[in-house]
């Protein structure tokens, strides 16, 4: 992963940010990291189905 070096907002529920919150504990990682690792794999999988 590179340095992070930019920010990105987005809105949700109270739910759902508890949900991150909880899975991010069980990982004993930081919400934003949780957040970097599941978009970076979804991009890394969808980028490999384009090139299909």
């Amino acid at each position: 992963m590179d340095k992070t070096d930019t920010q990105i907002g987005f809105r949700t529920t109270s739910e759902f940010k508890a949900r991150l919150e909880a899975q991010a504990q069980r990982e004993r990682r930081p919400v934003s990291n949780l957040i970097l690792k599941v978009l970076e794999e979804y991009l890394d999988q969808a980028e490999a189905q384009n090139k299909k």
